[in-house]
């Protein structure tokens, strides 16, 4: 008998676990998210979400979170995202790129999927509207107002601007954001040099290549893995006597010189808004993609100007110094 009890005890648990963990929580809605990486424009993404969410009335009270953080290993990325779409949440969330990617694809329509910090949804490599009821938020960045940043703060006068980018090979977003700056070289008296890396592993001697190549500055783009990696960068190219750029506020506290950058706590909050309608009843393919389109700010640390021997550009006056 005893043993007949513990059977049934261990069989009414497992019961319990696939029913769900919003059950087991009380909470009306299971909100899965599976976040690419560490770093802190994703961590703001993730704040932002539940922010937007609460703002919806969508609070803690009503919601229950999973979350899961491949920390950049793309096979745990995978089996997170398998595992997740398996709990049947209500709503799955992908931040960055290939998180997003792996929610959609294991999703495969049943669930609906939302992304955000997906700089191109429409990338040749990661292209979202290949997917059914999905949607999302893009952290695209403003390539043009950067390069101009860039040549007001080098002050190279007619000279050409040389600036060197590195970017995972796997990124899609990263090439596709290259592929921006290269359509626009021409026009802005700039010259774009790339190098690509697999791993992180790479990254020490791609940074050597481009700094051998004569560059000007190094210019951040959100590339996860370069991110993960941005102390690496910074170090080598402060060596060089050779300035970075960001690409958001983050990573101009931690030592770029300057950013046209987007908030991403804001684009967390309106990816919640979006998540909101989902759970009030709209389907993902219903909500257009959301780009932030002029919504950034310029942020520039004065302690990196001043080692560099730089001054702040009159047009920039009313910068944000992260300093």
């Amino acid at each position: 008998m005893k043993k007949f009890f513990a059977v049934l005890f261990a069989v009414c648990a497992l019961c319990l676990a696939l029913v769900g963990f919003a059950g087991c929580s009380g909470s009306q809605y299971t909100i899965a998210v599976l976040q690419y990486a560490e770093h802190g424009s994703l961590d703001n993404c993730y704040e932002g979400i539940r922010a937007g969410l609460a703002e919806r009335g969508y609070g803690e009270d009503v919601v229950h979170y999973e979350f899961y953080n491949a920390k950049g290993r793309d096979a745990d990325d995978t089996t997170y995202a398998n595992t997740l779409i398996n709990m049947m949440p209500d709503v799955a969330v992908g931040i960055a790129t290939p998180s997003a990617y792996a929610l959609a694809n294991a999703a495969k329509g049943d669930i609906p999927v939302v992304f955000t910090a997906v700089s191109d949804p429409e990338a040749e490599d990661a292209d979202f509207r290949t997917f059914d009821n999905v949607t999302g938020s893009s952290d695209k960045l403003p390539v043009e107002s950067q390069i101009d940043l860039i040549k007001a703060f080098l002050n190279k006068g007619e000279e050409p601007v040389k600036i060197g980018i590195l970017f995972t090979n796997t990124e899609a977003n990263s090439k596709s954001q290259i592929a921006e700056f290269e359509a626009l070289a021409e026009e802005k008296n700039i010259e774009i040099v790339s190098r690509g890396v697999n791993t992180a592993n790479e990254i020490p001697t791609a940074i050597d290549a481009l700094i051998a190549q004569g560059i000007d500055c190094f210019n951040n783009l959100t590339d996860n893995t370069v991110v993960q990696n941005l102390q690496t960068l910074l170090d080598k190219a402060d060596a060089a006597g050779i300035p970075v750029f960001g690409s958001e506020i983050e990573q101009v506290t931690k030592g770029c010189l300057a950013s046209c950058s987007l908030d991403y706590v804001e684009l967390g909050q309106q990816t919640g808004y979006m998540i909101a309608d989902i759970l009030e009843g709209k389907s993902a393919d219903e909500i257009e993609y959301l780009y932030l389109d002029d919504g950034y700010t310029v942020d520039y640390n004065s302690s990196v100007m001043e080692s560099f021997g730089l001054t702040l550009p009159e047009m920039y006056a009313d910068a944000n110094d992260v300093a």
